[in-house]
């Protein structure tokens, strides 16, 4: 999409991460989201697409270049090296310019709270607090340490601690309520006290929420149900103070990054190459994907990302370059017909190859298939002994193809915008 830009304007944005625009739409029309009910009346409000693989890391990345993947060269939350090691891409890892950079190179003021793969912040000119996986909030996570002792007055913490939700969802709901509260106290402060052409704060809580609470969406009359919906409004709320804080300063943007749906089974997809032959593994789960055998030919990642097991790359890899294309066809058609054994529904929405799914120069480190999950079928990468299909206490997962985008009528330009992608290089052409 090509798009056409005017004068120069500043923005202000919201992420609200995960938001489907399916549920918005409903709690809108419910009267439950009155502000952005409001704002979606006097401006722009719709269906986006979000980047393949579907996970936060990756699809904050496109937003913040301008990109998708195979031009910026991150294509999940963990990584493995060509000796079989884990490892967590971070801000150092991407290979285009993001919308930060670009704005500090320029002497241009901004405002980036809590987005994702911003970690370790940069040394830049502006306020960059640093979102996941930041481990702490520290000199590391700021792109100055002044900004530290702000971030102390107002208590602010980068995100929930999700293990607390497997133990207690009492305990959970205390957290979210906590994180948030105290991130939207440093948003309001930061908004007024700072600076700049560019603001956007990301929430991650609603995030959180949907993966642990995603089912009492549709259990409105309970305690926990109550508290969701409860919750959501607080969200509303806090656009509706933002959006009146700015009114008339500059326009405002609400986004999401992908969608999310109910989730039936995590889906365990390493277990699944496994029964088919394409793998073999040392039942010895604390040594992760060192555990993985020599002659074993794939192995896959979350979220659904399969890579050959090649020679030329891997430490034990056996797939030479004339069997790879033959196997990884063998592959795709198999996942093509996979469907759970009891319900018969596919598995795979769609199945793609590397050339199908990714284009750009950084495109050698990309999984050979890319899968985007049937809804309710969570695609996990367990190597241990157990079941395909497992239920556990995560009821929400990511969709592709449901996140939401909601502007202000000056930003027709960001408004064209189809994809997380685009939106993030309409955001740039408006304001740089």
């Amino acid at each position: 999409m090509v798009f056409g830009f005017g004068r120069r304007k500043k923005i202000v944005g919201i992420g609200l991460d995960g938001f489907p625009h399916s549920l918005a739409a409903r709690l809108m029309d419910e009267g439950r989201l009155p502000n952005l009910r409001r704002l979606a009346g006097e401006g722009h409000f719709k269906r986006i697409n979000s980047v393949l693989p579907t996970i936060s890391n990756v699809a904050w990345a496109a937003f913040m270049t301008g990109v998708r993947p195979g031009q910026f060269g991150v294509y999940g939350f963990a990584e493995l090296k060509p000796d079989f090691d884990l490892y967590i891409p971070n801000a150092t890892n991407l290979k285009a310019p993001t919308i930060w950079k670009r704005l500090s190179d320029k002497g241009r003021p901004f405002v980036s709270l809590g987005v994702p793969m911003t970690w370790p912040a940069p040394r830049l000119k502006g306020v960059l607090v640093s979102g996941f996986p930041s481990p702490r909030l520290d000199e590391r996570a700021v792109s100055s340490p002044e900004i530290l002792e702000r971030l102390r007055w107002t208590q602010y913490e980068i995100d929930v601690d999700p293990a607390v939700a497997h133990e207690s969802l009492d305990r959970f709901e205390e957290e979210l309520t906590r994180v948030f509260t105290r991130r939207r106290k440093t948003v309001l402060d930061l908004l007024e006290g700072e600076p700049w052409d560019l603001f956007f704060a990301h929430v991650m809580e609603t995030d959180r929420l949907y993966h642990f609470m995603w089912q009492y969406l549709s259990e409105p009359g309970s305690a926990r149900g109550q508290f969701v919906l409860d919750f959501l409004s607080q969200v509303d709320r806090f656009v509706g103070e933002v959006a009146e804080r700015v009114d008339r300063k500059a326009e405002l943007l609400v986004m999401s990054d992908h969608g999310f749906c109910a989730l039936k089974y995590e889906t365990q997809v390493n277990r699944w190459l496994r029964q088919q032959g394409w793998l073999d593994h040392a039942d010895a789960p604390e040594r992760m994907f060192k555990a993985v055998k020599p002659g074993s030919r794939a192995v896959s990642l979350v979220p659904g990302r399969i890579h050959l097991l090649t020679k030329f790359f891997w430490e034990r890899g056996t797939v030479g370059d004339i069997e790879a294309r033959g196997l990884r066809d063998e592959i795709v058609a198999a996942l093509r017909r996979w469907k759970h054994p009891e319900t018969g529904e596919a598995v795979c929405a769609r199945v793609m190859t590397r050339e199908e799914a990714f284009q750009g120069h950084y495109t050698d480190r990309a999984p050979d298939i890319v899968i985007d999950p049937a809804d309710g079928y969570d695609l996990k990468a367990k190597l241990g002994e157990g079941d395909l299909f497992e239920k556990d206490t995560l009821s929400g997962m990511h969709t592709f193809g449901d996140a939401m985008l909601l502007t202000g009528k000056g930003l027709g330009e960001v408004a064209e915008a189809g994809e997380v992608a685009e939106v993030g290089a309409a955001v740039a052409g408006t304001v740089l």
